[in-house]
C-alpha cells in the first residue's frame, strides 16, 4: 500500500467540511416536503459523516433526523438499533463508493421495510459501479483506475482527509 502523504492528498478537512455542507443543502432541497429523514451511516466513517451532515442540517432546518449505524458482517447487514422506516425517507451515508456493492446490500435489506424513498450519499464517488447503484449526493466524483485506492482517514479530532494512492 502506498504511503499516505501530502502529495496524494485530494481533500483536506476544510474541503470535506465544505462538501458536507453542500450535500446537506442538497438533501434539504430534495426533502423540502418531508418532516423526517432516517440516516443510515455505513460503518464508522459513514456514521461520522452522517453526524456531520445532521449537525449542518439541524442548524438551518427543523427537519427531524434519526441516525442508525450499519455494519456489515460478511454479507449480513446489521443495525445498532431497531427502526421503523415504513413510508419514511431514508438516506444511506458512506465515505467512498467503490463498486457499489456495500450500498446495494444495504438498499436490498432496507427495501424490505417499505420506505417511501431511499437516497444515497458519499464523500467520494469513484465511478466504478459494478452494481446498479446511483449515488444521489457526492462531494467529489473521481474517475480513477481500478488499481488506485481512495482512503478516507479520520483522526482523533474527527478531522477528515481523503487520499488517492
Amino acid at each position: 500500500m502506498k504511503k499516505l502523504t501530502i502529495q496524494n492528498l485530494i481533500l483536506d478537512n476544510m474541503d470535506v467540511e465544505n462538501k458536507i455542507q453542500r450535500i446537506g443543502l442538497q438533501i434539504l432541497e430534495d426533502n423540502i416536503n418531508e418532516s423526517k429523514i432516517i440516516f443510515f451511516g455505513i460503518s464508522d466513517n459513514g456514521k461520522l459523516i452522517a453526524e456531520k451532515l445532521i449537525a449542518h442540517i439541524t442548524k438551518i432546518s427543523k427537519l427531524e433526523i434519526d441516525l442508525i449505524k450499519v455494519n456489515l458482517d460478511n454479507e449480513s447487514v446489521l443495525y445498532n438499533k431497531k427502526f421503523n422506516i415504513k413510508n419514511e425517507s431514508v438516506l444511506i451515508v458512506g465515505d467512498v463508493s467503490h463498486s457499489g456493492k456495500t450500498i446495494q446490500l444495504v438498499i436490498s435489506n432496507l427495501i424490505q421495510h417499505h420506505p417511501l424513498k431511499i437516497k444515497t450519499s458519499v464523500i467520494v464517488n469513484r465511478d466504478h459501479a459494478l452494481f446498479p447503484v446511483k449515488i444521489d449526493y457526492s462531494g467529489l466524483s473521481l474517475s480513477t483506475s481500478v488499481n488506485e485506492h481512495v482512503d478516507v482517514v479520520i483522526d482523533e479530532k474527527k478531522d477528515f482527509r481523503v487520499y488517492l494512492s
